[in-house]
């Protein structure tokens, strides 16, 4: 498998109209020397210009892997969602109330587990393609709110808003059921950590239709999956154009 070219800068630059790196860069002196970013590279222009900057360079080259990631989890997500119909349809419950669910003789029972099977496995993968996403995209965007030194209020109000929510913070709620899914399951009550990035979480879906049994976000399967949806409308474009927004919107804080 070979992945396609990275975006060039001005690609990125000008299709997601970032007007701040529209501006000839030019090396700043302070104190009578070269002036560093935190991260240790050669300022540029500013601290806000020097941080985009390096936001761009962090996603195009990360761009042609994110988007086959993002690819293989629609087309396994997709998958998945047909053997659901399609175990639906092994024994309908609907049709005759009294029909046995695997007749003798049948191989109703060999299908539908052969189903399930599939199903799981089709759901993980897409999970694990969706979490690994979702953890690099936050990952970027943490660092350029450290770039910048964007307070919290900004991070958490700058558009665009799903269901009250910034991108940067539906991010770092899924990044932090991803890693701690097992923690998460198993602390009852949950702690507030927890419960603040359920309620985030739980928000989301809800906006889209996903209702929630309960507070511990138990009912729906492929959860980091569904929040890529939601976040994209099933388009890496979308999704490119979300991520940029918020990032092209954040301001340096003091």
């Amino acid at each position: 498998m070979q992945l396609p070219p990275a975006p060039s800068h001005e690609e990125i630059v000008t299709k997601f109209n970032l007007e701040i790196l529209k501006s000839p860069a030019d090396l700043v002196v302070r104190n009578g020397d070269l002036a560093l970013t935190k991260s240790g590279d050669l300022m540029l222009n500013d601290e806000h210009y020097s941080a985009i900057r390096r936001f761009v360079s962090a996603w195009r080259f990360n761009a042609p892997m994110l988007k086959s990631l993002f690819d293989l989890t629609m087309a396994v997500s997709l998958r998945s969602k047909d053997l659901k119909r399609n175990l639906d349809q092994v024994v309908d419950h609907r049709r005759d109330p009294n029909q046995k669910p695997f007749p003798s003789g049948s191989t109703a029972f060999s299908r539908r587990l052969a189903l399930n099977e599939e199903i799981t496995a089709n759901m993980l993968g897409s999970e694990s393609c969706a979490g690994a996403i979702l953890l690099n995209l936050t990952g970027f965007l943490q660092a350029l709110k450290d770039d910048l030194n964007a307070t919290r209020l900004d991070w958490e109000s700058t558009a665009p808003l799903i269901h009250g929510h910034s991108v940067g913070v539906i991010f770092v709620a899924a990044s932090n059921y991803f890693r701690h899914w097992d923690e998460w399951r198993k602390t009852s009550p949950p702690t507030t950590r927890q419960a603040t990035s359920m309620d985030v979480l739980n928000a989301v879906l809800d906006s889209a239709g996903l209702k929630q049994r309960n507070h511990r976000l138990m009912g729906v399967d492929g959860i980091c999956t569904k929040i890529l949806e939601v976040l994209s409308d099933d388009d890496f474009e979308k999704l490119s154009e979300r991520v940029f927004a918020f990032a092209n919107g954040l301001k340096p804080g003091p």
